[in-house]
């Protein structure tokens, strides 16, 4: 009997995970296995910042993990909501889809959600408590409100307010977004092409308050620069301070832990986008895709996730930077939102959708644009 236990112990340590999803027989992971080893391939994308290399270790991860043998398909070329229209368009044109397994946030996710685009997962609790049992502790982030079921979240993008303290000291930036129309900040930060971020303000105020609010920036007439341009402007001292995603900072600071660049928080609220991985409806090879958007919510996956794309999973919170990014939302006693953290937030967003949603839309980005 102990000679039995030890070798099931070397077998586990061996093989890790795959052992023990292997041995639930007929269950629904050992079923789901098997049907994704008779498809021949996946397409799927990936996030562009994963590169080539970092992509190909994270798919052969998940072969490995599966004892899969196929060709994996991956685009690395980001445009992520282009190709999310593109499966809109697709399904609506019902033309087979030209992905099995997509990632993208929030905006497109729901979208194409409510297309009929995105195939649900039967018995996703099960299945994922069996592939994924650190992401099932907290289903509630790795699947959450509004996607349970179609949507597996492998990361967040958090954002930050970025600044030069060659330019600017931490004490003397705004303390929270009201802040940001302060005349005294004319000519010291950007503001993106996009109001992606801008609309979140909606989790933490009033519509109309809030509207106010964006119009104070847009009448101090900032440039409008893509966050890559605006942090290269800013660690050159052109810039103070700008609103964007953490990997910015730990790139440049992985290159130069000396770089003129640190971050903190608006003290009002902190937005996260969780960025998840959906399976499309009608896909050529449906059940390693399934495999694949649970297997992307892991400790392993985020492990590789972090290693190139260098983005956190704060559901999970036991990568290295994601234990970072925790830890000075800790030390400013920040806590994100999201517009999955509840029913209320996610119906704050779906009010976008309505008619009265859009034009608050483009009122938004015209306040943001023109101050207006």
């Amino acid at each position: 009997m102990k000679a039995k236990i030890l070798a099931v112990l070397f077998a586990v340590a061996a093989f890790g995970n795959t052992a023990v999803a292997l041995a639930q027989g007929d269950g629904p992971l050992a079923r789901l296995i098997e049907a994704a080893r008779r498809e021949d391939q996946l397409d799927l994308t990936i996030t562009s910042s994963q590169g080539e290399k970092g992509g190909k270790e994270l798919t052969d991860a998940f072969k490995k993990r599966f004892g899969l043998n196929f060709t994996v398909n991956a685009d690395l070329s980001g445009q992520e909501s282009q190709k999310f229209n593109q499966a809109v368009a697709e399904t609506k044109s019902g033309i087979p889809p030209t992905f099995d397994v997509m990632q993208g946030e929030p905006p497109v996710v729901l979208d194409l959600i409510q297309a009929g685009g995105i195939e649900r997962i039967e018995n996703w609790e099960a299945l994922l408590q069996t592939v994924s049992p650190e992401a099932y502790k907290v289903k509630e982030k790795a699947s959450p409100v509004g996607v349970a079921g179609y949507g597996f979240v492998w990361a967040n993008r958090v954002t930050v307010l970025m600044y030069n303290p060659k330019a600017i000291p931490q004490q003397e930036l705004p303390k929270t977004w009201k802040d940001l129309g302060n005349p005294k900040y004319r000519g010291a930060f950007t503001i993106p092409p996009w109001t992606t971020i801008t609309l979140m303000g909606l989790l933490n105020y009033d519509k109309d308050e809030w509207l106010e609010v964006v119009r104070s920036w847009g009448k101090l007439k900032p440039q409008v620069l893509h966050y890559a341009a605006a942090v290269e402007r800013m660690m050159i001292g052109d810039l103070k301070f700008l609103e964007t995603n953490t990997h910015y900072y730990f790139n440049h600071k992985a290159k130069d832990p000396s770089a003129p660049i640190e971050m903190s928080f608006f003290s009002d609220f902190t937005p996260t986008r969780e960025v998840a991985y959906v399976v499309r409806k009608g896909a050529k090879h449906p059940n390693a895709a399934k495999l694949f958007a649970l297997w992307a919510t892991t400790e392993e996956a985020n492990r590789i996730f972090e290693k190139y794309s260098v983005i956190e999973n704060l559901s999970l919170g036991t990568g290295p930077v994601t234990r970072k990014t925790l830890e000075k939302l800790r030390q400013a006693n920040v806590k994100p939102v999201s517009w999955f953290d509840n029913q209320q937030s996610l119906e704050k967003f779906l009010w976008l959708g309505t008619e009265e949603g859009r034009k608050y839309s483009q009122a938004i980005a015209r306040a943001q644009r023109e101050g207006k």
